[in-house]
């Protein structure tokens, strides 16, 4: 993709053209990235400074802005408004907030009367010029807590793309946000699922500190941030789990969102689908070899870049529309489009625009605004496959852009106002529902380093395997001699207690594959002493035993024993790290033998009121730690 230097129309009318530079290197994987030949930009500078409001802050009222912007001579700021009687459409219009001429050293200043001005996420667009012909765009995200409500949620009409089919999916973001890191227990799954998170800086779980993900009004926010300090992060939303459940369908289908993003260094918002390929096959099952030959199909329905300067878009408002055919040699069409030649003549950050797919038994088309902007046919893959979506802000990553957002304050914000799916075949009912967690009332216990806050669980993080996954565990000093009671999922007091045995030792595993709140399980556990638990508050019920990763190949028991010291159950187990995934062992209790592996033992229809758990190696290697355990009620 070609990414020409068009700058907003609006700009001061004597700009100089822009000169060649050299190229930067052309990328095979994604050619809309670069053209190969060259890149444009080379007389910006970083000039504008604003001093008030804050960057992506809220405002109401008439709000002054106050900016400087050194050696520049001339500056206009201009913000998007609403429809209103007498422009002939619907569209709404470019409004010139100041334009002013700035004396060396000066600093600007112009009053923004946001009680005119959409209800929501809203963008001032500052443009500077100096007598040379260098020049400067600043974009000011704000949100607006006063204002017009102009076309905000969900539409009360289907898009004409979809005749003909039904809506199965969709989400005006009015409410909290369902999300968790793998999916499980939740609408979305916070990273790629099936694996290649791309962002430079990270996207991350949905709750802790410098939060990705918030919902305002009838608004998502994902929030890309860097305090002072820290690692970047931000957010992306997958519509299918870890599992491959969730929104995923055959064609015919249409999907369709609404969003905005904002135009700086490094900021790469995108709105696209994915085939499922083979996530939620196991490598076992008859299928598998057949769909992983198939590849996967990738549809770019918006792919937005960020930013003007030396080595960056210049894209004005271009966005890009990509497909990939992954596993398969087989060349994908793509091509830009320019909206500020179409609808409205608004682009991808000045205000919110409808991205559209349709995905046909015969073509497969892109829309901007209900406006047809590319059209191919729809590919044996996608025909064979479900297909799902993702929403994602990534900040450089493989994009390859450079990232600089300081003058910004290492903010910056995409806007989703709703998403919507349409299928022309029938759906479950139970489609689009979010699944339950495991059994209400279960009791899980995390053996922590509580001094070390990534081998904790944290409340909203979701542990566990399918079927037993819980939030609300509990964690517990791995230190000897450490008795505690424990609540239950639903932060419930309970009566039982777990206690240490003296001797223990903590042990900090290793990075073993695991994602989430299933990472931070598997990361400290006790070793070296047994745990107790005691005062079970269930008359029956399945005890789970999850082990850390440590010593890979380690074979022995996992032992149940009674206030006798008798034992009363008995699991062999060949322990293995297996990259994440849970694996039962089912063996009898003194094999230990074979190749295949497991991490978890299930101890199941248990009724004593006190157990003591240990385990027992038989091959001289240390044992793994015993990285928590599950209580769950029968």
């Amino acid at each position: 993709m070609k990414f020409l230097n068009l700058l907003p129309a609006v700009l001061l009318p004597a700009l100089l053209a822009l000169p060649t530079a050299t190229s930067a290197a052309k990328s095979d994987e994604y050619p809309d990235f670069y053209d190969g030949t060259s890149t444009k930009g080379i007389d910006f500078v970083q000039a504008i400074r604003v001093l008030a409001p804050a960057h992506c802050s809220n405002v109401k009222g008439d709000v002054t802005v106050v900016f400087e912007a050194p050696g520049m001579t001339h500056v206009v700021a201009r913000c998007w408004r609403a429809a209103q009687a007498g422009d002939g459409d619907a569209w709404g219009r470019d409004v010139v907030l100041t334009d002013q001429t700035l004396a060396a050293g000066a600093r600007g200043e112009f009053v923004f009367p946001a009680d005119k001005f959409p209800h929501g996420p809203t963008t001032i667009r500052l443009q500077a010029q100096d007598k040379a012909g260098r020049q400067d765009i600043f974009e000011l995200q704000l949100y607006n807590l006063g204002g017009v409500s102009w076309q905000e949620g969900l539409p009360k009409t289907d898009p004409p793309a979809a005749k003909g089919l039904k809506l199965v999916f969709a989400d005006d973001f009015a409410g909290p946000l369902s999300v968790s890191p793998d999916g499980r227990g939740a609408r979305y799954a916070a990273h790629k699922t099936g694996g290649g998170d791309f962002s430079g800086w990270p996207f991350a779980d949905p709750e802790g500190d410098n939060l990705p993900f918030a919902t305002q009004d009838t608004y998502l926010r994902i929030h890309a941030s860097k305090p002072f300090g820290a690692q970047g992060r931000t957010g992306i939303l997958s519509s299918i789990r870890s599992d491959g459940s969730g929104v995923a369908v055959p064609v015919p289908a249409y999907f369709e969102c609404r969003l905005m993003c904002h135009s700086g260094p490094g900021s790469w918002g995108a709105f696209w689908t994915l085939t499922k390929s083979t996530i939620g096959l196991s490598d076992t099952d008859p299928d598998f070899a057949r769909v992983k030959a198939q590849g996967c199909d990738e549809l770019d329905v918006i792919e937005c870049y960020g930013g003007y300067g030396r080595g960056h878009p210049n894209a004005g408002g271009t966005y890009g529309v990509t497909s990939h055919y992954w596993g398969r040699n087989e060349k994908a069409p793509y091509t830009t489009v320019d909206t500020q030649k179409l609808g409205g003549k608004s682009t991808w950050s000045w205000t919110f625009h409808n991205y559209g797919l349709y995905i046909g038994e015969q073509d497969t088309v892109y829309y901007f605004d209900d406006i047809e902007v590319l059209r191919h046919p729809t590919s044996a893959t996608t025909k064979a496959q479900l297909t799902w979506f993702l929403i994602n802000y990534a900040i450089g990553g493989i994009s390859g852009w450079p990232i600089d957002l300081e003058r910004y304050g290492n903010s910056s914000d995409m806007w989703v106002d709703w998403v919507r799916v349409y299928c022309g075949r029938p759906m479950p009912a139970d489609f689009a529902a979010v699944p339950a967690l495991g059994v209400p009332g279960s009791i899980g216990v995390n053996f922590a380093d509580l001094r070390d806050d990534t081998r904790r669980l944290r409340a909203w993080d979701v542990a566990g395997m399918a079927g037993s996954a819980q939030r609300g565990w509990t964690n517990v000093p791995c230190a000897p001699g450490t008795e505690e009671r424990l609540a239950n999922d639903a932060g419930e007091a309970t009566s039982l207690r777990v206690v240490v045995a003296k001797g223990a030792d903590c042990e900090r595993c290793e990075d073993w594959g695991f994602r989430g709140g299933d990472r931070r399980l598997h990361r400290c556990g006790v070793r070296n002493a047994p745990v107790t638990l005691a005062d079970i508050p269930f008359a029956k019920y399945d005890l789970v035993v999850h082990l850390g990763a440590g010593v890979n190949g380690w074979r022995g028991h996992v032992r149940l024993k009674d206030e006798a010291g008798r034992t009363i159950a008995q699991t062999g187990l060949n322990y293995g790290w297996l990259g994440g995934a849970y694996a039962e062992s089912t063996r009898p209790a003194d094999d230990v033998k074979g190749d295949a592996a497991e991490n978890t033992v299930v101890f199941r229809g248990l009724t004593r009121g006190k157990v003591e758990v240990s385990l027992k190696y038989l091959d001289g290697k240390g044992a793994p730690a015993l990285a928590g355990v599950q209580i769950i009620p029968r």
